[in-house]
């Protein structure tokens, strides 16, 4: 990957746009690409503490595994978000698996790089808390739908969130791609993959969804919003 396109990459996140263009140029020389294939597992749950990584393209899917085996997908990353940051900065195990979901893109950072650029830069470190914060909300709130809300209402509203997150609009609504399979999105409200199907089948009767290969089209944005509990906007 050439030094200017890690550092588009980098003005491009969150994490890093608030650094000037120099201290952009010289964190650039810091970051190692990384390349993955869809299915790789990138780091598991207990492993030692290692980098902190920037997506570039392509996502990765987020979970935890039980004795059983049984997963559970905690979140979805795309192009933009950082994952690995938790043991990053505190030189603990890591805290939960990693997985490329599809041919995916990192630049990751080490630990003692990125504990010097936070020392350096402030507003780095504030972004980093501003992350972490964002995702414990998000956190709390699956965790509150998933004692009180039924199956229903829980699957509604991750189809919005997704598509607040990566859906782009199209001529018959809002368009998901999703690289997951249907086990691996009905593990992300704690379904089966056969209470997932026929969920999106009965959105399907009812208008809201269209399913094609690898994409959902949400149809009927405003519907969805009231079967999730949420006012349409």
């Amino acid at each position: 990957m050439e030094h200017a396109r890690i550092t588009e990459a980098l003005a491009g996140s969150s994490l890093f746009q608030g650094m000037g263009e120099a201290e952009l140029l010289a964190m650039a020389g810091r970051m190692k690409p990384r390349v993955y294939r869809r299915g790789e597992v990138i780091f598991r749950r207990e492993d030692p503490a290692g980098a902190l990584h920037l997506i570039q393209s392509g996502s990765v899917k987020i979970s935890l595994d039980n004795d059983e085996g049984k997963e559970t997908v905690l979140a979805l990353f795309g192009p933009g978000a950082c994952f690995g940051e938790i043991a990053a900065l505190d030189g603990g195990p890591r805290s939960a698996t990693v997985t490329a979901v599809e041919p995916t893109e990192t630049l990751a950072l080490l630990r003692t790089d990125l504990l010097d650029l936070m020392r350096s830069q402030p507003d780095v470190a504030l972004a980093l808390i501003g992350t972490l914060a964002t995702r414990l909300r998000r956190i709390d709130a699956r965790l509150e739908d998933a004692h009180f809300l039924d199956l229903d209402t829980r699957f509604a509203r991750l189809l919005a969130s997704l598509a607040e997150e990566r859906g782009q609009p199209t001529a018959d609504g809002v368009e998901i791609k999703l690289p997951l399979t249907q086990s691996e999105l009905a593990a992300m409200i704690g379904a089966t993959r056969v209470s997932a199907n026929r969920l999106l089948g009965a959105y399907q009767d009812a208008g809201l969804v269209r399913l094609q290969k690898r994409s959902i089209v949400l149809t009927n944005m405003p519907a969805l919003l009231i079967r999730a509990g949420r006012a349409p906007e």
